[in-house]
């Protein structure tokens, strides 16, 4: 279940609540991921059964209008087997894995009364040729309108090495594990430079560097390959060092308005956080100077575990 808090509301949201799509059962994992903003929420159910396929996933929408029974108001479920979505539900896709949501005011509209969602799925086996690839992972992005209407703006996987997004599809890269989107100036019209969506893919090999990790950079609402930069350890874009193996760069990434959060716990030494200025998440930036937060630096005590596993 999830929580909601919202001035005098304080009131738990569950599959077996009047109209919340789905139904209540065993390791579903309702609430597991959420996101939210100030027109709409989302809460994913990345283990919820589709059909007969175990750990499928699915995901709700709800407004901030309250039901009659008290709790947010339902907009529509979806899952990879709905119409409006592209793919089909498979065991072990987690999809809405990650949920990532944002302000979006489309030209012609006098407020940002809409949202843009990314949707995670880190498990989603993508084909090149005559291979599955399983857990190559893909990013569905999609619209909700002000009404709560779902229309789905476009699919970011990886590929093949010949098309114009950055990377391979390959198998155990799980792209979409962690993603995080941001609206750089929620109260003007958006545009593709203002719209900005990282993808981590922990699983990358970097050569014959296994589970080294990276992340994608592209704009919520335009072409992926045209937008999308690649970053990795040591690329010059402001991850320091060289790709080291189970670093799974990628699992902890989050955006503000001026900058991308990228979390290492697994090394080297105990952990790090590194700020990269939004300069250096956009293809073509210029690369500033990046903050870099870890154990023993900065007044910060020289010890623990996993620095950098979550950040906000």
């Amino acid at each position: 279940m999830a929580l909601y808090l919202r001035g005098t509301t304080n009131i738990s949201v569950n599959q077996d609540k009047a109209d919340v799509p789905g139904a209540v059962e065993e390791n579903d994992g309702f609430g597991a991921t959420l996101a939210a903003n100030a027109n709409h929420i989302a809460i994913g159910a990345p283990a919820e059964t589709v059909g007969s396929d175990a750990a499928a996933g699915n995901l709700a929408v709800f407004s901030h209008t309250l039901h009659a029974d008290g709790h947010p108001k339902p907009l529509f479920g979806l899952d990879q087997d709905s119409d409006a979505v592209s793919g089909g539900a498979e065991a072990n896709d987690d999809f809405a894995a990650a949920l990532s949501l944002t302000e979006y005011r489309p030209a012609g509209s006098a407020t940002a009364n809409e949202s843009i969602i990314a949707i995670g799925s880190p498990g989603e086996a993508m084909t090149i040729g005559t291979s599955a690839n399983a857990d190559a992972g893909r990013v569905v992005v999609g619209r909700i309108s002000a009404a709560g209407a779902w229309s789905e703006v476009r699919q970011l996987w990886q590929g093949t090495a010949d098309d114009d997004v950055s990377g391979t599809a390959e198998a155990g890269d799980r792209m979409g594990e962690n993603l995080t989107a941001v609206n750089t100036a929620p109260r003007a019209v958006s545009t593709a430079a203002t719209m900005r969506l990282a993808v981590g893919t922990p699983g990358e090999a970097i050569g014959t560097v296994d589970n080294a990790g990276a992340v994608h950079t592209f704009s919520l609402v335009a072409a992926a390959g045209t937008n999308d930069r690649w970053i990795e350890a040591g690329d010059g874009d402001g991850i320091p060092g060289t790709p080291g193996t189970n670093q799974y760069l990628g699992r902890n990434i989050h955006y503000t308005g001026t900058k991308l959060y990228a979390g290492m716990p697994y090394g080297p030494g105990l952990g790090a956080l590194h700020a990269l200025p939004m300069s250096n998440t956009i293809l073509g930036g210029t690369v500033a100077p990046v903050t870099t937060y870890k154990p023993g630096t900065g007044g910060l005590p020289n010890g623990g575990v996993r620095f950098g596993g979550q950040a906000r």
